[in-house]
């Protein structure tokens, strides 16, 4: 029978250190640079790339708004939310409210924001103070059916403290839209709806409101559509060939 012969090292020895050549030192710190650059370009992407995807749409996030009722030469008068009913309350009419409704207007079923004005010119406004911001809004305003003509009913929108459309209905057959694209700005900031109207007998309005996308930083151009764009000219040679 063959045996192995095992050789025991001496367990007190000391390890050896590992020598580090000049080339080694190089290439650790050459490593350490790049992960730096890369981190430092990570930090020094724009605030778009970092901001989210908003949807909003305006009757969903009521409870999360400021609402109050502007007369002329008086200060805001503030509404009072009620959750039992999901709606502000501003005053002791009936129609005196900010809530979700569903039902016909134009027309048409809609599923949007009741925004009756109040009397005497009063500007009522609702306002979102901080909110992700898109780089898109839509909005629609109607007055409910079998409303006759009178006086126009507006909707202000503003976002970021920039207007950004109006609309105006003054019967039941007027459908004014808005579709836009936000200016870029601030990641998030405020969103406002002002209605008013000269005089509110029957002005019952209804809105919506719908806000997409992700904001642009200051400057940032928008994405440009390929599918829009157009493709460079084809040029010929002298005999009609086409050419690279």
């Amino acid at each position: 029978m063959a045996w192995t012969r095992l050789e025991l090292r001496d367990r007190t020895a000391p390890p050896q250190a590992a020598s580090m050549t000049p080339i080694g030192l190089w290439t650790i710190l050459a490593l350490v640079v790049a992960i730096a650059a890369f981190w430092l370009s990570t930090r020094a992407n724009t605030d778009a790339q970092k901001a989210p995807d908003a949807t909003f749409r305006a009757e969903e996030h009521l409870s999360t708004a400021a609402v109050a009722v502007r007369k002329p030469g008086a200060a805001d008068v503030p509404c009072t939310w009620q959750a039992s009913d999901a709606r502000w309350h501003c005053g002791a009419q009936d129609f005196a409210f900010v809530g979700p409704y569903a039902g016909l207007a134009a027309g048409k079923p809609m599923r949007c924001l009741w925004l009756h004005p109040h009397a005497g010119g009063a500007t009522t406004v609702v306002r979102w103070p901080e909110l992700n911001l898109g780089d898109h809004l839509e909005a629609r305003l109607r007055l409910l059916d079998d409303v006759g003509g009178g006086q126009p009913t507006r909707l202000q929108i503003f976002a970021a403290g920039q207007s950004v459309g109006t609309l105006s209905a003054s019967d039941g057959r007027d459908h004014p839209d808005l579709d836009v694209d936000l200016p870029s700005g601030r990641m998030r900031g405020e969103l406002r709806l002002e209605i008013a109207a000269g005089d509110n007998d029957w002005r019952l309005a209804c809105a919506e409101v719908l806000m997409t996308g992700k904001r642009r930083a200051m400057g940032e151009q928008a994405p440009i559509d390929k599918a829009l764009q157009y493709a460079p000219p084809t040029r010929h040679d002298q005999f009609g060939r086409p050419t690279q």
